[in-house]
């Protein structure tokens, strides 16, 4: 026979229960808020940066990387600057716009045995993005690194912080990336792979299209170094832009321009467009400092040979007298003229 139990008793042993679970929410939602980022009243959204990057550059700092595994001229990526994501920035005394999306603190999957704890593995371990089929086809052709799911964890740590869907947000990234694989920038970047550049006229390229004021304000530069060799290499290309400028094509009015503020470049004079699938060039020899560079040996010249002149014996030729032709013998066989002198012939008288 099944006892029933008063009412009294029920909630008397189901009270602690109840209680616990209402702690747990509580702590639950104490730890969402502990999540936000802290001052977040003080956040206010002044311009975006596109993050341009260039995949041979960073395939040399980091040959480990899954995209730099037979990475060659033949890719378009290996060509042209790629998307690594549109970073909203607040304004200057500003709390950082970072770490807005609460989902990516407040759950973590746990890390299995046997598993590789590295940032793609993290990444791909985030929510997935809930984009349209022709956008997700555009961000993968454009961004090489959505392949490791890069695009999960800039969402994660800046694209939340623009207030925008995942749609609205990443059409506007695809859309300004491909106006800089347009631009003259570009351009300049793929005629110069497998070379040494100057800076000043990858800056003079961006110019001539945007000005000079807003290439001041709105272009910077990044360099690294090589893994194998301490030589300075291209990585990034950073572009402020306009809120609305993202909105729109890429063009002048919409880049951002605060007057007197200079972009401060982090590439050096001159660095290496490196070309995918090909080593790391040698490093520029650098002249030895004042002092310290040896003598130069000059060659041992032989001294020429002199050649001896005596001198010439002159001898003294003997006159002689010259001697008289020996008189020529008479042929005896022949007559011979008389000795005498000839008779002279008298001529007869008249008659």
């Amino acid at each position: 026979m099944t006892r029933l139990l008063p009412a009294a008793s029920c909630s008397t042993r189901w009270a602690p229960e109840m209680m616990r679970g209402r702690h747990l929410l509580g702590l639950a939602f104490w730890l969402l808020l502990a999540t936000l980022p802290h001052g977040a009243a003080a956040q206010s959204l002044d311009h975006y940066t596109l993050v341009m990057g260039f995949l041979p550059g960073k395939c040399l700092q980091k040959p480990e990387l899954p995209l730099c595994q037979g990475l060659t001229l033949k890719d378009p990526a290996a060509r042209n600057l790629t998307l690594i994501g549109l970073r909203p920035d607040a304004r200057a005394g500003s709390v950082p716009l970072e770490d807005c999306d609460p989902l990516a603190g407040a759950f973590s999957v746990p890390i299995f045995a046997g598993e590789v704890d590295d940032a793609a593995t993290r990444a791909c371990k985030l929510p997935a993005m809930k984009l349209s089929p022709d956008l997700a086809k555009g961000l993968t052709e454009i961004m090489p690194s959505a392949a490791q799911c890069a695009e999960r964890q800039y969402w994660s740590r800046y694209g939340a912080c623009s207030m925008l869907s995942q749609e609205n947000y990443f059409r506007r990234a695809v859309d300004r990336a491909k106006d800089m694989q347009r631009t003259m920038l570009n351009l300049a970047i793929a005629g110069a792979i497998g070379k040494r550049v100057k800076r000043d006229s990858l800056i003079e390229a961006f110019a001539q299209q945007f000005g000079d004021e807003a290439t001041q304000s709105a272009l910077q530069l990044v360099c690294g170094r090589a893994k194998e060799r301490s030589i300075p290499i291209l990585l990034e290309v950073r572009v402020k832009m306009r809120q609305l400028g993202t909105m729109r094509a890429l063009t002048k009015e919409g880049l951002w321009q605060e007057p007197g503020d200079v972009m401060q470049q982090r590439c050096p004079d001159e660095f290496l467009v490196p070309e995918a699938g090909q080593p790391v060039p040698g490093a520029i020899a650098k002249p030895e400092i004042p002092g310290t560079v040896p003598a130069i040996e000059m060659p041992t010249v032989p001294q020429p040979k002199v050649p001896e002149v005596t001198a010439p014996t002159i001898t003294v030729p003997q006159i002689t007298a010259p001697q008289k032709p020996s008189p020529i013998q008479p042929d005896p066989t022949k007559p011979q003229p008389m000795d005498t002198e000839p008779m002279e012939v008298i001529p007869a008288l008249p008659q």
